[in-house]
């Protein structure tokens, strides 16, 4: 009876687990649109810190 129920549980969850992961669209996420580099006046759209990284 143990068993049965055991097997009853796994069964259910494995279940869920590919509904959820199906209507999630298998883990995959949309791609990000680009968008062009912001300016405030004299102020860098990136850090200083990685301008002076990539030189």
């Amino acid at each position: 009876m143990e068993l049965l129920l055991a097997l009853a549980i796994i069964t259910i969850v494995v279940v869920r687990t590919v509904r959820a992961v199906r209507s999630d669209g298998f883990g995959h996420a949309p791609t990000e649109r680009s968008h062009a580099d912001w300016a405030a006046g004299s102020l860098p759209s990136t850090a200083y810190v990685d301008l002076a990284r990539f030189r």
